[in-house]
């Protein structure tokens, strides 16, 4: 897995910056390698009975590939965001790509479960790394007012890999072994990786940072107030989402053929979300977050119409499914907005360890209260998870100052 960079030019004296140029290629090559590792990183959910059966393990034990995946990430984040903070930020997610095709690779080559599990780790720090500076390199390639428009476009990626990459990994192996699937996935990190290690630097204002004590940066306790109420709204969610077949069969009375028109529903209204998502960042650059939050709670509780009639069931569905489409691009432009340009990738690690931490505590949570206190309790419990969050968002006071990315007197307004 090579592609060849363009050779370094001579040395020359300092000369004035040069004038940023287009980022289409660049933001391209973004969308399309977030897509290709988040294939990556949920090909085994389709996968689990082949991989068991091949490496002879229960198919329980298999799902190790996709629990280490969420908590590699979690811890390794901002430790590699930290470590590479001086190299050129456009590389360093190339490189990273690189590295999640290869531990792909090696993957598909395990002759053990602990071999592969060993790779995937490998390849979920990669991502991690790639998913913390993804965000914060698109905002560097675009002028602040269309920052919402180029992170929702980077963010179509995982949609796509949702909708079509897993599906299709998922019949490939079938047709062909899960092994020849992995490789094959392996091979789409390649291409982008190759567009951003040729591609000049596209950046207007990126800063690799310097210094080790960003937790004393004025803008950090934004973002960590932000991060960390997005944590518990989509802890909300994922207690819920976790069990939507359970809430849809038990609480909502429809029978488990069903389940798949709700899914279809659910993912095609995430679609819709997303496409409102730029727009609305950037023309409410200080309010998206906290009214999408609130929305969520609101159709969270919701979900206690299930099992009244179908037809507002599957409007509560759709109207859940919009927010999921809109919240993390929402969640993540908000982030890049707030944090000061030199820790900018400090946000974007934090918020991929929030991600990830509302995804692990809100399918734990959901378990135990669905087991003690069945449906009605998880819509109770995933609906109070979300307001809270919402309310850590929701501005009570005005205060003075404003986030880094938003306008400043010389730009045009986005309100």
């Amino acid at each position: 897995m090579t592609c060849e960079t363009a050779p370094a030019p001579a040395a020359a004296p300092p000369a004035d910056p040069p004038t940023p140029r287009s980022p289409h290629a660049v933001l391209g090559a973004l969308t399309v390698s977030a897509g290709a590792t988040v294939t990556v990183e949920l090909a085994p959910t389709g996968l689990l009975p082949e991989i068991a059966a091949d490496l002879g393990v229960s198919a329980s034990a298999a799902g190790s590939l996709v629990a280490v995946w969420a908590l590699t990430l979690a811890a390794t984040s901002l430790l590699l965001v930290r470590a590479t903070r001086r190299l050129p930020r456009q590389r360093v997610i190339a490189v990273g790509v690189l590295v999640s095709g290869l531990a792909t690779l090696a993957s598909a080559a395990a002759p053990t479960l602990a071999a592969a599990v060993l790779a995937r780790l490998v390849g979920a720090a990669a991502h991690g790394l790639v998913w913390a500076l993804l965000v914060p390199h698109a905002a560097s390639l675009v002028p602040p007012e269309r920052l919402g428009r180029a992170v929702a476009v980077v963010l179509a990626g995982p949609t796509a890999a949702a909708v079509l990459g897993v599906p299709l990994a998922t019949a490939l192996g079938g047709a062909v072994g899960w092994r020849t699937a992995f490789a094959l996935l392996a091979l789409l990190t390649i291409p982008p990786a190759c567009v951003l290690l040729v591609a000049p630097a596209a950046a207007r204002r990126e800063s690799t940072g310097t210094g080790t004590t960003w937790w004393r940066d004025p803008s950090m306790p934004g973002v960590l107030r932000s991060a960390a109420a997005t944590a518990a709204v989509l802890a909300g969610h994922f207690a819920a989402a976790t069990y939507v077949a359970v809430l849809v069969t038990d609480a909502g009375h429809l029978p488990a053929a069903a389940v798949p028109v709700v899914l279809f529903v659910f993912g095609a209204a995430g679609v819709a979300g997303l496409t409102v998502a730029g727009p609305l960042s950037d023309r409410r650059p200080n309010g998206a977050l906290a009214g999408t939050a609130v929305a969520f709670a609101v159709a969270l509780a919701a979900l206690g119409l299930l099992g009244t009639h179908p037809v507002p069931a599957f409007l509560v569905v759709a109207l859940w499914g919009f927010l999921v489409g809109l919240l993390p691009p929402v969640f993540q432009t908000r982030m890049a907005r707030l944090a000061a340009p030199q820790v900018r990738d400090v946000a974007g690690a934090l918020a991929i360890t929030a991600l990830n931490v509302g995804i692990a505590a809100g399918a734990v949570l959901g378990g135990l209260v669905l087991t003690r206190w069945g449906p009605p309790g998880l819509v109770v419990a995933a609906t109070a998870l979300a307001a809270t969050g919402a309310a850590a968002l929701v501005p009570w006071r005005r205060t003075p100052g404003r986030a880094h990315g938003a306008p400043t007197p010389g730009e045009p307004s986005v309100a």
